[in-house]
């Protein structure tokens, strides 16, 4: 078999991300009524369309419904010219292709050639990456992504699918290609199987975002179909939402698309009724949702007001931010010597800002950590537990975005003095400092304002980060905190009389505060108690420093 060829995949520059167009995927759907009214069948009658070897495509029955009103066919495979790159340690510039005359040529010969053993290691995981709506193989979150994973695994294999010709608008056709894009998908892998003598598909893992999420769960459906094999895993980036909501299992990404499918959620807020970039309903058996699926933190929402050359690019940002951030936190998962950011089971998002989920040594089972070693995690709980599982964890507003999440508890002094002063309404604000001098930045336990009483309990889960040596910021070494100075925030409303202080100092009195990981607490991450002393109120005028020699022996 005559080798297939090489070429150099470049990083593209843009001024923004690619996907952030999404915007006008919305846009162009509402014109796109007028453009294929007459591809739409309302009475569900049988219109197929075949493209050789890979199989008919039909747009009745699942593929057209109330909120997927608009069925397409897929372009011609030589209109979409999907494209196989493969990338190895050896190899990260300038990629072999698999395209038709691997499919095409018979199994011994492409074995007789040697080529593809040399390019595919059988013995480590063979990784798919793919992109999604108005982007292409060579956008620069692919190129970050294949160069850690090879980094990490120095074995590996990474083919980047490249169907940047079938992802222009409209949305819909897109949509349709990602269908025949995934059955060539499934052709290649199993060729690949077949070439190389897999017992199975264990050590396949395909990575899509947005669109390129289901076109891997398509993948996965056709080699169930076609082939009665079954891929090892699916990650799924923020798959993509318009036209995949609500709908029929084959339609969208799936459990039974793979052995383990994890998803990441981190665009699901909806800029208008119903319509979000990413899904929000779990369709994985593992299913992240980083500051509870939308409304990234550091995700601009003001691009209307600066009136200036970069609206338009603020504009883009802003609807391509959220959506965009499910890679970035993959990504930076798979950095070295990073420690392991957990998912944490919790029924809601708001109950694990408050702390009610939490402990991870105590209750393996609800923890999950984020990135490559989530199917590990998946597969040491089930015999604890069955059914897909929701987790949680909140990040950074920028670079650094995985920080270890810990949960603050608060309690109040119930002291004459305490409740003599009665309830007061405001912010709790930290900074923490360890025994060499380091301090923290800021804290905030409460972002918004809310009361707080005597003698009662308060938690909450924050980041503590402090900037580094070069500017940026890094998580801080909780562990060696030595003291915390807290102060009171307090703003006065005049519809709020429990705001109102014309005499008395605004101040609450605490009895103590405790710092632990939600993930729980072990000999290298210890739960930290810290008190005031007796009586020493927190005011808006100052700094109160609290100690752990301050506390009493019940709280030692």
């Amino acid at each position: 078999m005559a080798e297939i060829g090489t070429a150099p995949l470049v990083a593209t520059s843009n001024i923004v991300n690619q996907t952030g167009s999404l915007m006008m995927m919305y846009l162009t759907t509402l014109t796109l009524h007028n453009v294929t009214e007459n591809t739409i069948h309302p009475g569900g009658g049988i219109d197929e369309k075949c493209y050789g070897m890979f199989g008919c495509f039909g747009i009745d029955k699942e593929w057209t419904s109330a909120r997927r009103p608009i069925a397409l066919h897929p372009q011609t495979v030589s209109e979409i010219d999907a494209r196989f790159a493969v990338f190895n340690a050896d190899n990260r510039t300038y990629p072999n292709f698999l395209d038709n005359t691997f499919l095409d040529a018979e199994v011994d010969e492409i074995r007789g050639a040697g080529v593809i053993t040399r390019w595919i290691n059988p013995n480590a995981t063979i990784y798919f990456i793919t992109h999604g709506f108005l982007e292409s193989g060579k956008t620069k979150w692919i190129e970050r992504m294949l160069n850690l994973l090879l980094n990490r695994d120095q074995n590996a294999t990474v083919i980047v699918i490249d169907w940047g010709r079938g992802s222009n608008p409209p949305y819909n056709q897109a949509c349709a290609n990602i269908r025949l894009v995934g059955a060539i998908t499934a052709h290649i892998i199993d060729k690949i199987k077949k070439v190389l003598g897999l017992p199975n598909l264990d050590r396949v893992h395909l990575i899509g975002h947005s669109l390129g999420s289901h076109l891997s769960g398509y993948a996965g459906h056709a080699l169930i179909e076609v082939f009665q094999e079954k891929l090892g895993r699916i990650t799924g980036l923020d798959p993509a939402e318009l036209a995949f909501t609500e709908q029929d299992a084959r339609v969208r990404l799936d459990p039974s698309d793979a052995k383990f499918v994890d998803i990441v959620h981190s665009d699901s807020t909806p800029f208008v009724p119903h319509i979000g970039l990413g899904l929000f309903e779990p369709i994985g058996h593992v299913d992240f949702y980083p500051n509870g699926g939308s409304d990234q933190p550091g995700c601009r929402h003001d691009f209307w007001k600066h009136a200036d050359t970069r609206f338009v690019t603020n504009m883009f940002q802003f609807f391509s931010c959220s959506h965009s951030r499910a890679y970035e936190y993959f990504i930076e998962s798979l950095e070295p010597g990073r420690r392991p950011t957990v998912g944490v089971s919790c029924s809601s998002y708001d109950r694990y800002l408050l702390g009610h989920c939490y402990d991870c040594a105590r209750l393996p089972h609800r923890c999950v950590r984020f990135g490559l070693d989530s199917e590990q995690d998946y597969r040491r709980m089930t015999e604890q537990r069955q059914g897909p599982i929701q987790l949680y964890f909140r990040t950074a507003a920028k670079a650094p975005f995985l920080m270890p999440n810990y949960r603050l508890t608060v309690v109040l002094s119930n002291s004459t003095d305490s409740r003599k002063h009665g309830p007061e309404v405001g912010r709790i604000v930290l900074q923490l400092q360890s025994t060499d001098g380091v301090r923290s930045d800021k804290v905030f336990f409460n972002d918004d304002v809310i009361m707080f009483e005597p003698g009662h309990r308060y938690t909450a889960v924050v980041m503590v980060m402090r900037s580094g040596p070069d500017g940026r910021q890094e998580s801080y070494d909780v562990a060696r905190t030595s003291t915390i100075a807290v102060s009171w925030e307090y703003e006065t409303s005049l519809l709020n009389p429990l705001s109102w202080r014309l005499i008395a100092t605004p101040r609450v009195y605490l009895e103590s505060l405790t710092l632990q990981p939600v993930t729980g607490t072990g000999r290298d991450t210890p739960s930290l108690t810290l008190c005031p002393s007796r009586n020493t109120p927190i005011n808006s005028i100052g700094q109160t420093v609290l100690e752990q020699s301050k506390c009493s022996p019940v709280h030692g």
